[in-house]
């Protein structure tokens, strides 16, 4: 995975992500800490995630139209600047009105979406093919160990010296990162093409639809999301109900799944190395299907333990496999909208399960609920390399008929 960091602009990159990265997983204890103890209504809270999941899913693609047509360094570098503006206004002025602070939350959300999906756009620029995995793998290396190895301590920092310190580091940590991406290459935006406005938007969700290999990895991976985010909202029923472990053990299922997820990324490029991408791709998602399962098969604490942190290191081995084959297969000019769009897709997809989990639980238990979802996930996996076996096969039988019709030409001359 490390050796993608040879390449300097990269590794600026990579270094600029890992510090705002820390910043915001700082940024996201103290929000929901200081809205709730601000407030004392948990109605904020949703509120507050809430503007961010819509921004996300219902906003992004709309503005991806419009970045794509900027120069994308000054834009990583603007979002970065704007949000060291905007963060410290949270517990300066937030805190005083609920539409002020839902406001801020809406601005800092949406730079963080003009600025994500360019990231995910100059990647393919920055480095060789060869070396695709490993930078994707590096990238979500930054969010997994900053959760790792932040999250908790952010948690003590707004305990000992409160939230409002919090937002401050959140705030330097996008300065430092918008000096670092100011030493990068400049990245011409895309030419505006004849017929406005919304026909960008359209032509960059249409992508996502029109494009076969994207096409599949995009549908594989709304299942995915959809099926494997249960976890998300059934685990501490899970420990507290079913395993009788408390939040306790709670706390430590997660900590096992988030260790996977920083191991993941080491092991995946080895892997890509040995599989193509689209077959690792495919074999991950089998796997975490399978292991997804089984924790509603087999609801012991010590197996669940093992299966959170198999399942947090194929959840990258699907996951980093997806972005190099989007990247790889969209043009330059519209990266920025599919990956805006496909954002909007998984979070939409992340929504739905959910939502699904939480009504499934009460009239079939959380064990089957686990089982059921890790099955569907498996069998799509399972599904999909059934079908490209057969084409595979397909293929090898059409090559080996061609060889046979040219031996048969050349022996009867």
């Amino acid at each position: 995975m490390w050796k993608a960091l040879q390449h300097k602009n990269f590794a600026r990159l990579f270094y600029a992500a890992l510090i705002s990265e820390i910043g915001t997983r700082i940024h996201r204890i103290a929000l929901l800490v200081l809205v709730y103890t601000t407030t004392g209504d948990v109605l904020w809270v949703s509120l507050a995630l809430g503007v961010q999941l819509v921004t996300t899913v219902a906003v992004a693609p709309v503005l991806s139209a419009w970045a794509d047509g900027q120069e994308r360094r000054r834009l990583m570098v603007l979002s970065d600047l704007g949000r060291v503006l905007l963060v410290p206004l949270i517990p300066a002025l937030g805190m005083q009105s609920p539409v002020i602070l839902l406001t801020l939350i809406f601005a800092i959300e949406v730079l963080r979406n003009i600025h994500e999906p360019v990231v995910l756009a100059v990647i393919p620029e920055l480095i060789p093919e060869s070396d695709l995995d490993a930078a994707n793998a590096l990238m979500l290396f930054t969010q997994r160990f900053a959760e790792v190895a932040f999250v908790g301590l952010a948690g003590v920092l707004v305990g000992l010296v409160g939230a409002a310190p919090a937002f401050w580091i959140d705030a330097l940590s996008y300065l430092l990162s918008a000096l670092i991406l100011m030493r990068l290459p400049l990245f011409a935006g895309a030419v505006a093409r004849p017929g406005g406005y919304w026909l960008r938007v359209r032509e960059g969700i249409g992508f996502l639809v029109r494009q076969p290999a994207i096409r599949r990895t995009v549908g594989i991976r709304f299942a995915a999301a959809m099926f494997g985010s249960v976890e998300s909202v059934l685990g501490v029923a899970l420990a507290v109900s079913v395993l009788n472990v408390g939040s306790t053990g709670f706390g430590v299922l997660e900590a096992a799944m988030a260790l996977g997820a920083v191991v993941g990324p080491v092991l995946v490029p080895k892997l890509t190395e040995r599989l193509p991408r689209e077959r690792l791709f495919l074999l991950g998602l089998l796997a975490f299907g399978l292991f997804e399962a089984s924790i509603g098969a087999l609801p012991i604490f010590g197996w669940t333990l093992i299966a959170y942190l198999f399942a947090g290191q194929l959840n990258m081995a699907f996951i980093i496999p997806a972005r190099s084959i989007l990247q790889l297969n969209t043009p330059s000019e519209l990266r920025t909208r599919v990956f805006a769009a496909f954002g909007a897709v998984m979070n939409g997809a992340v929504l739905i399960g959910t939502l699904l989990g939480g009504a499934l639980e009460r009239p079939l238990g959380v064990p089957l609920v686990f089982v059921l979802a890790g099955l569907m996930v498996a069998a799509v996996a399972a599904l999909m390399l059934a079908r490209s076996g057969l084409s595979s096969l397909k293929t090898f039988a059409r090559v080996l008929n061609t060889q046979v019709s040219i031996w048969h030409k050349h022996s009867f001359e």
